[in-house]
């Protein structure tokens, strides 16, 4: 089984200097908000993804005065492993048993995470770029040519962008560069989007079980993608929106405005109630487990701040799920509403304030 054994962080949000052992299965951190609960859980995030859940900014993740943070994380899948995550101002490095990772896309995969979050609920109804955050953070988490055709088409993207921008009356001037741009730009949109379109409706299969086992039968759900464009007619979608894209100075097709939705029952997610809606969020992630595990089975599951808002029985449920097979984290602001099973089983982390 493969878990953490420790973490040591510095300078990493609230922390000047922190250092933690976990069990290899149930880990329940509790504490008052504000001191630095999601933040100890934050740096387990980004040790495997090597950023953040909550932005996109990996400065942010340093602590307020200082010039660097790092995270340093002690693994066993039956030898041990030890990887350090340092940021800077100029960016971000992986040392892994001592070796420099010469590129992150070689160093995503090292171990998979899955987090359960209040914020969870903006995938059922949110806006769609919640939604392509979760289809690029865990597609890259398990296939390797995503997250190259991803990083170019960002680049490229901000270069066409750029170039719309420039582009003032005449346009023959700039005519061929931005043919060859849009032409790089399509080739990586349609890997994006072939991959993505595999992605859901694996997950899609995954989902429905999920969300018949925890309604008991009661509920039917799938997932739908809807790109904004078709990938065998990009070309002439670009070609028909080129004028648009010049009046607006930015580029008006692509997956960057995909979405996909939840059809539940026949209707649309936005018709469920908040119950169901949390049953399909809850289900999601619970697929998501189900999909990363046909790679791999270094996965660690986070449960923050949502442990509370299921019964005992549902709390049991979830454990049963997840427990035999993965190390698990929970936070939480007190353990009265837990399971005295689930406690018993659990190694308890208290963490009374802010470290200094």
């Amino acid at each position: 089984m493969f878990y953490i054994k420790s973490i040591k962080i510095g300078n990493f949000r609230c922390y000047s200097d922190y250092y933690q052992e976990f069990s290899p299965k149930i880990n329940i951190i509790i504490g008052e908000n504000a001191v630095g609960k999601t933040s100890l859980i934050e740096a387990v995030y980004a040790l495997g993804l090597t950023k953040s859940h909550k932005t996109s900014n990996d400065y942010e993740m340093i602590k307020k005065g200082e010039e660097y943070c790092f995270i340093k994380g002690s693994f066993f899948d039956g030898q041990e492993d030890n990887v350090t995550c340092s940021i800077t101002s100029k960016g971000k490095q992986i040392i892994k048993n001592d070796k420099k990772v010469g590129h992150i896309s070689k160093y995503i995969g090292f171990y998979n995470v899955v987090m359960f979050c209040p914020e969870d609920l903006e995938l059922i109804n949110g806006a769609p770029i919640a939604k392509r955050r979760f289809l690029d953070i865990n597609i890259c988490q398990i296939d390797p040519i995503y997250l190259d055709a991803l990083s170019k088409y960002k680049r490229l993207l901000k270069e066409r962008n750029q170039l719309l921008k420039d582009i003032k009356e005449d346009l023959g001037k700039y005519k061929d560069l931005l043919d060859v741009i849009t032409n790089k730009l399509i080739e990586e949109a349609k890997i994006i989007i072939k991959h993505r379109r595999d992605f859901i409706n694996k997950l899609s299969i995954f989902f429905k079980k999920q969300v018949e086992f925890i309604s008991s039968h009661k509920e039917e759900a799938t997932l739908e993608y809807e790109p904004s464009c078709n990938e065998d007619n990009l070309e002439l979608e670009s070609k028909n929106k080129e004028k648009l894209d010049l009046i607006t100075k930015t580029t008006n097709w692509g997956p960057h405005r995909d979405d996909f939705r939840i059809v539940f029952n026949g209707m649309g997610s936005e018709l469920a109630s908040q119950g169901q809606q949390k049953t399909f969020a809850l289900a999601l992630k619970l697929a998501l487990i189900d999909i990363l595990k046909e790679k791999s089975n270094r996965i660690i599951v986070i449960l923050d701040d949502v442990f509370g808002e299921l019964d005992v029985i549902r709390q049991k449920e979830i454990i049963k799920i997840i427990e035999m097979e993965y190390q698990i984290f929970i936070t939480t602001t007190s353990i009265d509403y837990l399971d005295s099973d689930v406690l018993r089983n659990s190694n308890i982390i208290k963490i009374e304030r802010l470290s200094e």
